[in-house]
């Protein structure tokens, strides 16, 4: 059981994850079409995930954590809804969509290069919300599975060369001091 198995239960508890969750719904929303399929990776309980599902044709939540996924599909099947949670890693994904959305999961991701290279096999069209370069004190509990405090638009461009990119700040996450999120539209 990793941790994010562990705050499965608590996760939409926390007031400002919700906020963040928020200010990056409305900022992706309006990009959003009927006819579209998504996928959203690192989705934990769907805090973004299920928020734009009502606006999509489908809604494919991935997360490597299987606590996570249950709670997600558990708000999904409560809220009747077309979206549904897979324990995958994003790696693992063969399918294509429409668009790829993912919200504070980018930090968490070793192999950046890769990541990206697997988005433009997959997609046409993505959106990465995370934290621009920080200190490292953002995770108070650690830092065990962060692999970047953060990621300044320099780094973003180097790591994403083949897509056209547009960068905007849509949120501060107020900790014991602010953390600016970005977010990232990427389009082949």
């Amino acid at each position: 059981m990793n941790r994010f198995d562990k705050d499965a239960l608590t996760w939409d508890d926390l007031p400002r994850r919700v906020e963040l969750a928020k200010a990056v719904v409305k900022n992706i929303k309006p990009y959003m079409k009927p006819n579209y399929s998504v996928l959203e990776f690192g989705c934990a309980t769907g805090l973004v995930g299920i928020n734009i599902a009502p606006y999509v044709n489908k809604l494919t939540g991935i997360d490597t954590s299987a606590e996570m996924i249950n709670r997600f599909n558990e708000k999904a099947s409560k809220l009747n809804i077309n979206a549904r949670g897979i324990v995958k890693n994003i790696f693992d994904i063969e399918e294509k969509y429409d668009v790829i959305i993912s919200s504070m999961t980018l930090h968490h991701i070793k192999d950046i290069k890769k990541l990206s290279e697997k988005l433009y096999e997959i997609s046409d069209k993505v959106f990465l919300a995370d934290l621009l370069k920080e200190d490292g004190t953002f995770h108070t509990r650690g830092n065990e599975d962060v692999f970047h405090y953060g990621f300044s638009f320099d780094e973003l461009e180097y790591y994403f060369t083949e897509w056209k990119t547009e960068f905007k700040l849509i949120h501060t996450v107020k900790k014991h001091k602010n953390f600016p999120v970005f977010l990232m539209k990427m389009e082949k």
